[in-house]
């Protein structure tokens, strides 16, 4: 009998030494199969062990993994004067409340370090001023945190923490190994030779200088054109007026002259009437017409001296 004791205590130590990674079945089954005169000392062993197997059970669950998490890119590198985007994610089994109410936290240089950023109430720490933008909206569970105009003390840990509500209350969490961003001056970051892929700030600052440029380089083609066509105008109107002032100032030939107005020479005394054919007394002669002989009769007297 007693042998059979000390046999029994030697296999219950090396099973608490078993039940520290998980409950064992075969020295409950050893229990069990003892003759009946040791079955009150079988169920005493039983409820003895029974705390180690609970302990035991605990520890195997503590392993499960997490139903809640904020994920973070690990390391990011940016320029001196530039800017960087931190992406960021959550995940969660809790049923939402209605209105879940979610909040963006960021902190920055420890997991306990000050916030710089609340996207409920639009605070902003006074290092960032200016230069945070959060592009987020509820309920999306994944975002950016976009940092511009780089500075030196920017390099630091940066954290990012969730809060909402479900049916029943209001759970926070935040990510544990945040995100490490290093700063480099801009001579660094070319002798490196690494190409980052340019942010959404700088491709929309680039489209936007594109498009200047080219509507300027469009309206100086068309003030030329302009310009070109209003100088073949000019040019074209200038003889044609020249023309017309000039037409203006000749006398027409074989216009009325006056007889006493006539030139002399040798003598002669040159005058020209005009005969008309108008019945009315009143009617002023006509103006003689240039190589009509029908309508002009010249006369000449020859005076002596």
């Amino acid at each position: 009998m007693g042998n059979g004791q000390d046999w029994i205590r030697q296999e219950v130590k090396v099973e608490e030494r078993r039940a520290r990674h998980g409950p064992s079945l075969s020295l409950i089954a050893l229990l069990v199969s003892l003759p009946g005169g040791n079955q009150a000392m079988t169920w005493i062993l039983l409820l003895w062990l029974s705390p180690a197997y609970l302990q035991a059970g605990n520890s195997a669950g503590s392993n499960k993994v997490k139903d809640f998490g904020v994920n973070q890119t690990a390391r990011l590198s940016g320029v001196q004067g530039g800017s960087i985007e931190i992406p960021f994610s959550f995940y969660f089994t809790w049923e939402l409340a209605k209105d879940p109410q979610m909040t963006i936290y960021w902190r920055w240089k420890h997991f306990h370090g000050e916030f710089i950023y609340n996207s409920s109430s639009g605070f902003i720490h006074e290092h960032f001023k200016d230069r945070l933008v959060l592009s987020w909206t509820q309920p999306q569970t994944s975002g950016v945190l976009r940092i511009l105009d780089l500075k030196e003390k920017d390099q630091t840990m940066y954290f990012c923490r969730v809060q909402l509500n479900t049916i029943t209350h209001t759970e926070k969490w935040q990510s544990i190994p945040g995100t490490h961003l290093t700063i480099t001056h801009g001579t660094e970051w070319k002798k490196s030779g690494k190409n980052q892929p340019l942010n959404l700030g700088t491709k929309v600052g680039l489209a936007v200088a594109a498009a200047v440029l080219l509507a300027g380089v469009l309206g100086l083609i068309v003030f030329l054109g302009w310009r070109r066509r209003k100088r073949q105008r000019t040019k074209a109107e200038t003889p044609a007026r020249d023309l017309i002032e000039n037409t203006e100032k000749v006398e027409p030939e074989g216009q009325y002259m006056d007889p006493k107005e006539n030139p002399k020479d040798n003598n002669i005394v040159y005058a020209s009437i005009a005969l008309s054919s108008s019945a009315s007394p009143g009617t002023p002669p006509c103006q003689p017409v240039h190589g009509n002989p029908q309508e002009e009769t010249v006369y000449s007297i020859i005076k002596a001296k």
